[in-house]
């Protein structure tokens, strides 16, 4: 059995999902609730030449929205680092 994951959120995450709307914020959370079991579904992607720290930076598909988290493996975490629009998110 795998190991399931436990969550950190960085600010600019919280903030993006306390001011988006509802429908959007839980098509948002069933993604970030999937990652628990799997941190590399099919779709994500590692982003190349950015870390956090020394943790690779991977980015997720929601809709039009993206997730981008980073996996730490001790202890067994993902780290929300920011959510947001496809258009706006790598600025």
């Amino acid at each position: 059995m795998s190991a399931l994951y436990g969550f950190a959120f960085a600010e600019a995450a919280l903030n993006y999902l306390e001011s988006c709307a509802a429908k959007i914020r839980g098509q948002i959370k069933k993604k970030i609730d999937a990652l628990a079991i799997n941190p590399n579904p099919p779709g994500s992607k590692k982003l190349h030449g950015v870390a956090d720290g020394e943790y690779p930076i991977y980015r997720v598909r929601s809709g039009d929205y993206r997730i981008l988290y980073s996996v730490r493996n001790n202890p067994d975490q993902i780290v929300v680092l920011d959510i947001g629009n496809r258009k706006d998110i790598y600025r």
